[in-house]
């Protein structure tokens, strides 16, 4: 089987993510895989040491995976700082994982807190405001949030799917974050294969969360 080939869309990957969950990988243990694997790949593209990394959250589960790899870069000396896009996160995991940040003193900011200045100066910027299920246009503060990071220096690193990308159709809002890596989770959704998005998603890697070892057909 090559899984390169593999495409599933976000209702299929929910299924998916259900069955691996009856068998015994629980939510938050793919929530901590995918942000690991996340952070892994990063690490073996940057130097991460006394690097200002902005992590773009947002209040789902792609937000707590964004937690996963604030935690990870800064086990790895990044000056890690989160950017809280939509607020407070709403999903178990994401909460719990954002409070495990709090326990290691990583800065929260929230959106309104956030300026140029601060973004221009990121060496790294790690987007995990929408996943897969994104669709419509971008809320405000997720607009101001996309354009800053579009028009930062920084290397972009989206996960799962650019923001502002629709997972299933490929449609992406005018601001949509243009990334230079977006790892994406498990499998292929249909707009990574879309010629449409590619403006977005940039250079694509596929990222291990668990799932295969629990004999995912």
């Amino acid at each position: 089987m090559n899984i390169e080939n593999i495409v599933v869309t976000a209702a299929e990957m929910k299924e998916i993510e259900k069955k691996a969950a009856d068998r015994g990988l629980s939510y938050y243990q793919m929530m901590e895989n995918a942000g690991t694997a996340a952070a892994d790949f990063i690490k073996c593209k940057e130097k991460i040491k006394g690097k200002l990394v902005l992590v773009f959250c947002g209040k789902g589960n792609n937000g707590g995976d964004g937690y996963v790899v604030a935690r990870r870069l800064q086990q790895e000396g990044g000056d890690v700082n989160i950017v809280m896009v939509d607020g407070e996160p709403q999903t178990t995991e994401a909460i719990q994982n954002k409070i495990l940040c709090e326990g290691l003193s990583i800065p929260v900011l929230g959106i309104a807190d956030l300026t140029v200045q601060i973004v221009d100066k990121a060496y790294i910027i790690v987007d995990g405001i929408y996943g897969t299920g994104y669709s419509g246009a971008l809320k405000e503060e997720a607009h101001w949030a996309t354009q800053l990071i579009n028009d930062s220096p920084a290397r972009i690193y989206s996960l799962d799917i650019p923001s502002g990308v629709n997972g299933d159709s490929g449609i992406a809002d005018p601001d949509a974050v243009e990334a230079y890596y977006t790892i994406v989770f498990h499998r292929y959704k249909p707009a990574h294969k879309m010629a449409s998005a590619q403006k977005y998603c940039g250079n694509m890697v596929l990222a291990d969360i668990g799932i295969d070892s629990m004999q995912e057909v």
